[in-house]
């Protein structure tokens, strides 16, 4: 059997109803990460390996199109981006085929998601600083404070479980019963999901500006949300 079938076969039933909710994640991204999954399989890698090369790719991205100052520039630090996009996923199909995942693993992959979800909403708005002439400087602020948005409220539910001995396990992460609402908002605040879609469309139109508005917004409104079930 050949690896990517091997690789298409390692995910349970119940895994896949779970993740299909997250739809350009599932059904573009996941299969991208199996093909990009076979070179490192040729090499023997092993998946905390994969994740520290996908926490320092992510700064390569960020600073690409963090000094970008042109839309081509942009779209390639942008795809600098989704390949983190695929990488990320690698580390877990090596992890699932080998069956060598560990919860240090587990901790090795959250860095540069973590790393994602922060860089890039700043990226986004120091680009757009670069477009605008560098006279809209509130948009940096607005970037950062974005990222700030989607990182707080995670950075509370770990200590929260730390403290009070909650379970990680939640209704947020448990995706299978997700309703209409709770899928689309899935998808749209998805870091590996939509927003990257939603920032390349924004970027070939030149109104990263708008994104950046807009995902301050939809960041803010999550994270209170996030907050008032975290500390009710």
């Amino acid at each position: 059997m050949s690896y990517l079938k091997q690789l298409q076969g390692t995910m349970t039933e119940e895994k896949k109803q779970d993740a299909k909710h997250d739809l350009f994640a599932f059904y573009i991204g996941r299969p991208l990460s199996y093909i990009l999954t076979i070179p490192f399989l040729w090499f023997n890698t092993k998946p905390n390996t994969i994740s520290i090369i996908a926490a320092f790719e992510i700064v390569i991205a960020a600073w690409v199109l963090s000094s970008a100052s042109s839309i081509k520039f942009a779209i390639a630090g942008w795809g600098l981006f989704f390949l983190w996009n695929l990488l990320d996923g690698v580390d877990g199909n090596i992890a699932r085929l080998k069956k060598n995942g560990s919860k240090l693993g587990s901790v090795y992959d959250a860095m540069s998601g973590y790393e994602a979800m922060f860089l890039l909403y700043f990226s986004a708005g120091i680009f757009s600083f670069n477009m605008s002439g560098h006279i809209d400087y509130i948009q940096i602020i607005v970037g950062a404070l974005s990222g700030m948005f989607v990182i707080f409220p995670r950075l509370i539910m770990h200590k929260t479980n730390t403290e009070l001995g909650c379970s990680e396990k939640n209704e947020l992460a448990d995706k299978k019963d997700f309703g209409f609402i709770k899928v689309v908002a899935l998808n749209i605040t998805s870091i590996s999901g939509l927003v990257e879609v939603f920032l390349l469309i924004a970027i070939m139109l030149n109104q990263v500006n708008i994104f950046n508005w807009i995902y301050l917004v939809i960041n803010l409104v999550v994270m209170i949300g996030s907050l008032i079930k975290v500390l009710k």
